[in-house]
């Protein structure tokens, strides 16, 4: 537990390789999606973690994170540059040179890492950005349910949410992993964190990040927009768009020679 922003504190699993070489190769820091649970990530990070030093950082959201003792809890704790800001404050209780690591972000992980380097408040060797929100556009019929008291939530996600992404996804494993992150979620924390950032819009000037960044997305991902990441790319000087076959692929073992290859080709040394 690492001391993060305004009195939080977040959970941080370093793996670190048995292999000297591999653990001298520049560090990973890797922040998950939003409610995303780590067992979704198994796949990869039981290969990956044999080559790379990874920091895997859970956001405030989680059950996982420990909130300031007696204070309470506003949409505004939950927004994106709270997450920047935690992003800076955990890099530096690790003691690790963010211009130096490699990211490595999925959703609101990856929405926050943008807009962090974006408004300069992080800094990295690369990026490797999977299914980025320019916005998070939620269903409309939805929008009425974050006024709702947090002990509605359980039954809403259990009876209403679950069958809705059961019908809107195409991906059995995906969806899986879905249903997993909502019943593992802080519910009151969910509710904060849906209202903070229904609002939220990346940062205009994408162009002021220099540095490579992948924008990796699954044509078969209903659940985030193809064209907003296409888009995002574009806008990157140094941007590279990387399509897999679909959201689950990008958590798998696999994923991890397309990510050193997209790095051989960006990066002149690893």
């Amino acid at each position: 537990m690492l001391e993060a922003a305004d009195g939080f504190k977040l959970r941080v699993i370093t793996f670190t390789p048995t292999d000297a070489t591999a653990a001298a190769r520049a560090p990973v820091l890797l922040v998950p999606g939003w409610t995303s649970v780590i067992e979704g990530w198994e796949p990869l990070l039981r290969k990956w973690t044999e080559q790379r030093l990874i920091h895997y950082i859970e956001t405030r959201e989680k059950v996982s994170a420990v909130a300031p003792e007696g204070r309470k809890l506003t949409k505004h704790d939950f927004s994106m540059d709270m997450n920047i800001a935690d992003l800076v404050q955990v890099t530096e209780s690790l003691g690790v040179d963010m211009s130096e690591a490699d990211w490595f972000a999925s959703s609101l992980g990856a929405s926050a890492v943008l807009d962090g380097l974006a408004k300069g408040e992080l800094q990295g060797r690369s990026a490797f950005m999977l299914s980025p929100n320019a916005e998070f556009k939620f269903p409309l019929w939805t929008l009425p349910f974050t006024w709702l008291p947090w002990w509605f939530y359980p039954p809403i996600l259990r009876y209403i949410l679950t069958p809705y992404l059961k019908w809107k996804l195409k991906e059995e494993k995906q969806y899986i992993r879905y249903r997993r992150t909502l019943r593992n979620a802080h519910v009151y924390r969910l509710k904060r964190s849906v209202q903070a950032n229904k609002k939220f819009k990346l940062a205009e000037n994408l162009s002021d990040i220099r540095i490579p960044v992948a924008i990796c997305v699954a044509t078969s991902d209903v659940l985030h927009a193809e064209g907003a990441a296409h888009n995002i790319a574009a806008r990157l000087p140094a941007g590279e768009l990387i399509e897999v076959s679909s959201n689950q692929y990008a958590h798998e073992a696999d994923a991890i020679s397309d990510i050193d290859a997209w790095l051989a080709r960006n990066l002149q040394s690893d």
